[in-house]
């Protein structure tokens, strides 16, 4: 550690005076007590023995190394040390001998020189060292410590230094910066011998190596957080103390060696600093010696931001403008002397760099707007000094921009002449012009980079605020100004949009709002890009000043255009599944606050013009925004949620009605009411919100666009073919529901006949179930139109791969569009395929659905009288195959499904021209009807029975005893060595011995019977009659 005479004559020996320490005790005094609490006045009384202990302790240790019978002088004299030349009050004390010295008192030894014990003559110098006065008084039971000049006669060698080399002296102050580093607290003189070390070792380091590093000793970072703690601790209610113009005296020191303070979170510091300084009582309420140490304070603080500043001679031009960045904000406090200090401090420092010509940082440097815009707010101060102190640094700072502007032109350039213009106008005119906002706006407006004229307009929206000590009025004429100044763009729109919408609330003043607003309807004209991207950041569910905002961007034509268009690109944006990390999903937030907007500007008559010519394009989007919505993820439901709860919103509605909501203003505000009534009343708007549902909502919309204009309908065609040839997998079945309503649009272009086709083509392949069965219902529109039939038939094939869908839906969408296909065709061309068509309709006659039995059975019958020659010889064959499931199914517990069946079946006997069934079948007799088809085709029974087995399996009890009644007819045909085949039906009947239906179990039981009695008999040619009697004689049994 570092004693108070050390650092004292640390100074003088760099200036070249030779002098040795001597100490004067007090009488009673030690070398301990002189010592300990000089130099370890924490340490004595906290960290280590008592003062009492300590002397024992060292007494001690002189008792046990003394040579026995010596006396304390002889002793010490035999040491080689000094011992004390006399008694009183100037007794002379030397410093014990290493032998029983302590470490913290080596440096003592070595002021004196060694090898002679006779006091040196001394020179007293009572008067206290200058740079002890502005720091603490010396307590009065410490003793004065004495330089004195070394006399001719001095036994020190001429070659050997008489003061202490810079490592000794480094150590005894890393010592006490350990001491002080290590306890919590301490008091003012504590701190300012703190202080102090820190101080000399910095020069220290400094003086060893320009590139020394004190980091190489001590953390610096630490010694900055501990300082900055002990500013920060100071109280400013009262200047009482010197710590803090001390503290920044030694930050000031740190400042010059390395690491550089830059990179020990400087802001913080500075920030601190200021706080402290600028927040004591006013300047007039001081008197003497605080009004003394006030001023010595502000230049301390004044030569730490030198220091920061300046380095080698040469201002840092970025330092500069980290100082202003914590500086500004005292320009706008409430109280009045610290927005003089600050306003000050400022002026100060722009002065300081204006008398300079070389800088550093150039390259990096803007002149703050934000400094500009609030020096110009000062001007219009009612506190004179403050208005003084702004115009004079306005003054510089324009000289000091122009200077620079000089050294980047021409000198026989138009521009450079016109630069010496205007800084020669306002060296003359200059207090006159800096009292006027507008003209320092216009001024400086011409000279600012892009990016700091948007500071100057954050500073004169601050300024509107009814919370600013600014003059609201003087805010709105530099906004005014600043924005009539022609420039070729404007950097940083997006903060002055955030500004606007988060002060927009806070300025009451009608003037002030109407200017806020305009420049926001300006920058929304040249910007519109920035303005949205900010606008639509600020609020999801467009609160009060997001609407008027707004509102206000949609005012003017030629501004609502271009205000649409960037709503809409926001609009086209992927969903919210696709983004990740949350910074993607609050980006995929933005159509939906896009969205919102649009809701708000949809209810403006004004913009009517301008949306109907965007109408297509709103409208796709809107519609695929609702089916990105419709279908949410857990994840994106609670971050929607979560943002909704950051904003406040009461009651927000959920993603997809908020869409879908937008979506009926859009049809409104086109002029399209009526849809929304149609959509309304077939309950479309529920179909929409909800997943299971949502195509058919989109098919319900897209049939009432059919209704629209030409043009529109044109646009929205086009743009869905080019969705569906993208294959987006979270737009194609919407896409494809919304195609396939506007083929029935009578007016589509013959050229696009083609493409649509080789779309349904594909379409009709697709693996999504859905999208199979959306184009089956497009071809359906097609085949509407008879004149387009023809084109259809090369999909025939496709059409006819359906119907043997697993999906019932599609079987039946399919079935339609082939009857409506084939009916319309000629008879010529509509045979071959419907021959094809037939074979595949026959195994779903006995389908479970009831529905698709009948329509099956009704396309058969159509199709019986669409073949013609030479095509009738195939399709015979499908029609025989067809005659046992008819004639079973007639006794289906389906009426429709059973007349169809008889209307099936009587079109088949006239395409077989069978005159004898086509009577039985005429009168309903149906076992005669079995009988007579039995009778005629023998060699087929077989086949029959084949066809028979499956309906045993019929969900329907009627149908299963029509079938086992059929066996046993069939049975009787079968020839006497088809013995395993009457084994296997009767296998077949004792099985529905289980059967649910008791007349099923009986009629089984009685056929089997039957069948048993008769397999070992020959054919006895038995009729109909016969074999009924014999049923009946079991069932009576």
């Amino acid at each position: 550690m570092l004693s108070q005479p050390v650092q004292l004559r640390h100074r003088l020996q760099k200036v070249g005076c030779p002098f040795t320490l001597q100490l004067l005790p007090t009488p009673g005094s030690t070398p301990e007590t002189l010592l300990l609490p000089l130099l370890f006045p924490r340490l004595a009384k906290h960290t280590g023995p008592s003062l009492h202990r300590w002397r024992e302790h060292r007494m001690e240790s002189r008792v046990a190394t003394a040579v026995p019978g010596s006396t304390e002088e002889e002793d010490l004299a035999g040491r080689g040390q000094v011992a004390p030349s006399g008694r009183g009050p100037a007794e002379q004390w030397s410093v014990p001998g290493p032998a029983f010295r302590p470490r913290h008192e080596m440096w003592m030894m070595e002021e004196a020189p060694q090898g002679s014990s006779k006091p040196i003559p001394a020179w007293e110098e009572t008067k206290a060292p200058p740079w002890k006065s502005r720091q603490r008084h010396l307590p009065q039971q410490q003793e004065l410590c004495v330089l004195q000049p070394v006399c001719a006669d001095s036994p020190a060698p001429p070659n050997r230094p008489c003061f202490l080399e810079p490592d000794l002296e480094e150590k005894e102050a890393l010592d006490y910066i350990d001491a002080f580093l290590q306890v919590n607290e301490q008091d003012e003189a504590e701190k300012l011998m703190f202080l102090n070390c820190v101080s000399t070792l910095s020069r220290a380091v400094s003086a060893q190596s320009p590139e020394g590093n004190l980091d190489a000793f001590i953390s610096k970072a630490l010694l900055v957080e501990r300082i900055k703690m002990l500013i920060h601790h100071e109280p400013v209610n009262a200047l009482t103390g010197r710590v803090r113009q001390q503290a920044m005296l030694t930050l000031m020191e740190l400042s010059k060696v390395k690491p550089p303070l830059q990179g020990l979170d400087q802001g913080s510091l500075l920030a601190v600093c200021f706080s402290s300084v600028f927040s004591l009582p006013p300047a007039e309420t001081m008197q003497g010696a605080e009004a003394d140490l006030y001023t010595q304070t502000l230049e301390a603080m004044d030569g730490m931001l030198k220091a920061l500043m300046c380095k080698d001679e040469k201002p840092d031009l970025v330092e500069l403008q980290n100082i202003l960045e914590f500086l500004l904000p005292w320009t706008t406090s409430n109280e009045v002397h610290e927005r003089l200090r600050a306003v000050e401090r400022i002026a100060w420092l722009i002065r300081l760099i204006a008398g300079h010509h070389k800088f550093k940082g150039v390259e990096g440097f803007r002149v703050p707007g934000q400094l500009v815009g609030c020096l110009t707010l000062c001007c219009a101060e009612h506190e004179q000094e403050i208005c003084r102190w702004a115009v004079d640094g306005l003054h510089h700072l324009y000289s000091f921009m122009l200077r620079q502007k000089c050294r980047t032109l021409a000198k026989d350039s138009t521009e450079y002449l016109q630069v010496l213009r205007d800084w020669q106008a306002e060296n003359t005119f200059w207090f006159a012009w800096f009292t006027n906002a507008s003209d320092i706006a216009v001024m400086f407006g011409k000279y600012l980079h892009p990016a700091e004229r948007t500071g100057f307009i954050l500073a004169a929206i601050d300024g509107m605020r009814d919370d600013s000590v600014h003059d609201a009025v003087e805010a709105r004429h530099m906004l005014h100004a600043i924005l009539g100044v022609p420039i070729p763009s404007l950097e940083r729109v997006s903060e002055a949009v955030r500004s606007m919408y988060h002060n927009l609330d806070s300025i009451s003043e009608t003037l002030a709002q109407q200017e806020l607003l305009r420049s926001l309807l300006l920058l929304g004209y040249q910007y519109s890009e920035e303005v949205v991207t900010a606008l639509l950041g600020c609020s999801l569910w467009c609160d009060r000043a997001a609407v008027e905002m707004w509102r206000t961007l949609t005012s003017h034509p030629k501004t609502t255009g271009r205000i649409l268009r960037e709503l809409l690109k926001r609009l086209q944006e992927g969903p919210l599944g696709q983004r990740r990390d949350t910074a993607q999903k609050m980006a995929a937030v933005t159509p939906l606050a896009a969205t919102r907007a649009l809701y708000e500007i949809f209810q403006e008559p004004g913009c009517r013009r301008e949306v109907q010519e965007l109408y297509p394009q709103l409208y796709i989007a809107l519609l695929f925004q609702i089916t990105y919505t419709v279908e949410p993820s857990v994840q994106d439901i609670a971050f929607y949620w979560r943002v909704c709860r950051q904003e406040n919103t009461p009651t927000p509605l959920s993603p997809v009605r908020c869409v879908v909501k937008a979506m009926r203003a859009l049809l409104r505000c086109a002029g399209y009411g009526d849809q929304v009534t149609f959509i309304q009343k077939q309950g479309g708007w529920d179909m929409l919100a909800s997943s299971d549902t949502h195509h058919k909502g989109v098919c319900l919309l897209a049939r009432a666009m059919v209704r629209n204009r030409f043009q529109e309908r044109s646009w929205i065609f086009h743009q869905l073919m080019a969705i569906l040839d993208r294959r987006d997998d979270k737009r194609h079945i919407p896409a494809m529901a919304f195609f396939i309503q506007l083929l029935q649009c009578p007016d589509l272009g013959n050229e696009l006949e083609d493409a649509i086709l080789d779309q349904m083509s594909r379409q009709l392949r697709d693996p999504n179930t859905v999208v199979r069965w959306l184009a089956l219902k497009g071809l359906f529109n097609l085949a509407l139109h008879p004149e387009k039939v023809g084109k259809l038939q090369r999909l025939l094939p496709d059409i006819q791969e359906r119907l043997r869908e697993a999906d019932r839906g599609v079987i039946t969408k399919a079935i339609g569009v082939l009857k409506l296909i084939l009916t319309s065709l000629d008879r010529q061309s509509a045979s071959p395929a419907a021959v094809q068509v037939a074979e595949r309709l026959l195994p779903l006659f006995d389908n479970e659905s009831s529905k698709l039995r009948m329509l099956s059975i009704a396309l058969f019958k159509a199709l019986l009288g669409i073949v013609t020659e030479p095509y009738r010889w195939w399709m015979k064959e499908h029609v025989l195959r067809s005659l046992v499931p008819l004639l079973l199914l007639l006794h289906d517990e389906n009426l429709s499904v059973s007349q169809v069946s008889w209307d099936t079946l009587a079109r088949a006997t006239l395409f077989l021209r069978w005159r004898r069934l086509r009577v039985l079948v005429q009168r309903k007799d149906v076992w005669p009807s079995c009988d007579c088809l039995l009778t005629r085709y023998k060699r087929r029974a077989d086949s029959f029975l084949c066809q028979t087995l499956p309906f045993l399996e019929h969900p329907q009890a009627p149908v299963r005893e029509a079938a086992i009644r059929f066996l046993g007819l069939s049975a009787r045909q079968l020839h006497h060595r088809s013995r395993d085949k009457l084994d296997a039906i009767c296998k077949v009947l004792k099985g529905l011995g289980q059967d649910s239906n008791s007349r099923v179990r009986c009629l089984a039981a009685q056929t089997c019977l039957i069948l048993e009695a008769v397999k070992d008999q020959p054919p006895s040619g038995c009729s109909l009659r016969t074999f009924a009697r014999r049923v009946r004689t079991m069932c009576a049994g």
